[in-house]
């Protein structure tokens, strides 16, 4: 039986066993403002990618389950665009967003803790899922193995700012310790 005519054969680019190159460069808001997410294999950010699959979400995904990215490899005009941190790391390829199947963001963070070395950053971010991030394949920089959990914090006037706390803990804790501190200064 011969391919149907006009359907594409689409080629995926397998970072590691169970995670592909196009679950890190797709991205909504990118297609609708014509935003290229394209990452060349060689390119460090391709390299990037893959060392973070390898190293972190590869380990997670065996022991946990079905891992869902909800954010990966961001280019600057996408980063800008959502209101990504300057300096953020999933402009290189380094960092990721995710969440997984059955299980809380506390969980998750909790298991990458635990079981994984090697990582850059982690935080729980909001109740809602988890950041991790890795060292730069290119450059020889220790992981720093940051822990934080990200909460919003009302203002009078505006939008809640964000605010990060030390250690991976439940939302509710990490505002009731934000809470006290505001209380105590």
């Amino acid at each position: 039986m011969g391919r149907a005519e006009g359907v594409a054969t689409v080629s995926r680019v397998q970072l590691s066993t169970n995670f592909f190159l196009d679950e890190f460069t797709r991205s909504q808001i990118a297609a609708r403002r014509g935003i290229d997410m394209s990452v060349c294999q060689g390119d460090v950010i391709y390299f990037n990618l893959r060392r973070l699959c390898r190293r972190v979400l590869q380990p997670l995904r065996d022991a946990l389950g079905p891992t869902h990215i909800s954010s990966g490899y961001r280019p600057p005009k996408l980063n800008r665009l959502i209101g990504g941190a300057p300096t953020s790391q999933h402009q290189y390829g380094q960092a990721a967003d995710l969440v997984v199947t059955g299980h809380t963001p506390l969980e998750v963070a909790t298991w990458l803790r635990d079981h994984v070395t090697g990582y850059d950053q982690l935080i729980h971010e909001y109740g809602a899922w988890v950041h991790v991030s890795v060292p730069s394949a290119a450059l020889p920089e220790p992981a720093r193995m940051e822990r934080l959990t990200a909460i919003k914090v009302p203002r009078l006037i505006g939008k809640p700012r964000t605010v990060y706390m030390p250690g991976l803990i439940a939302i509710d804790d990490a505002l009731a310790r934000h809470n006290n501190h505001k209380e105590a200064a």
